[in-house]
């Protein structure tokens, strides 16, 4: 049309599918807790614990370097993914602006990465002349394989079925993680815009729209709660009134 070369343009009448979205299935307090507790002797703690925590995407936590973690301020910087394309393992940027951000970290999580160095600086000392990064990868990854190599990120949905059959929890997608972050910041009355900014949503109609179920119930939660601060109180009656 542009050019000029046709009248009309056809697919301009063309009737878009309807996509229906997948349930969001994040895990509850109590199981997140347990899902942690039975993670905690898991070499990659540290990883399940800051998936919870931040609900950072698969590729971007394996992504991560030493150099984007100030453990000292306790922050994390995200500007990286990873995903596997075929059969390599291809580094690139986050899917949009917004994904390119930064964290802040809860303690545990500061002291769980801490451990994670430490334990990584054993591994490499072990492994010898055997520790040899994969091809491509960024210098530093913080979750890395005992032979210093990118941990792939289809293998976490593997870890994670064996967690959960240990936890003796229901099956959970890692993404479902990221969900249960979300619920689970929104269960502590966090407003949307900031759990948008954590998440790396690139709207914050994107973050109404996935979470709207569980604000509900919060929105009830805040409702109730407001509504016993504000309401009138008994009066106690001294005897002989």
């Amino acid at each position: 049309m542009r050019e000029e070369l046709i009248s009309r343009n056809v697919a301009r009448i063309v009737e878009t599918p309807t996509v229906d979205s997948q349930e969001v299935r994040p895990l509850d307090a109590a199981e997140a807790r347990t899902l942690l507790k039975v993670a905690q002797p898991h070499r990659l703690h540290a990883l399940w614990l800051l998936l919870v925590s931040t609900g950072l995407r698969r590729g971007e936590a394996l992504a991560l370097t030493w150099s984007d973690v100030d453990l000292n301020a306790g922050t994390l910087r995200v500007r990286r993914n990873v995903q596997r394309i075929r059969r390599e393992l291809i580094f690139g940027t986050p899917k949009t602006k917004r994904s390119v951000r930064t964290i802040s970290l809860p303690q545990r999580c500061v002291r769980a990465l801490s451990a994670h160095r430490e334990q990584q600086e054993r591994e490499r000392k072990v492994a010898g002349a055997k520790w040899k990064p994969t091809a491509g990868q960024p210098a530093g990854l913080v979750f890395t394989t005992k032979s210093g190599g990118v941990t792939d990120p289809r293998g976490l949905n593997r870890m994670l079925t064996i967690l959960c059959r240990e936890a003796r929890v229901r099956r959970v997608r890692v993404h479902d993680i990221r969900h249960t972050c979300a619920s689970l910041l929104l269960a502590q009355g966090i407003d949307a815009r900031t759990i948008m900014e954590t998440l790396g949503h690139s709207t914050i109609t994107m973050t109404l729209d996935t979470y709207a179920h569980v604000m509900g119930a919060t929105l009830r939660a805040a409702s109730d709660r407001n509504g016993r601060r504000v309401g009138p109180r008994r009066i106690r009656r001294r005897s002989g009134e």
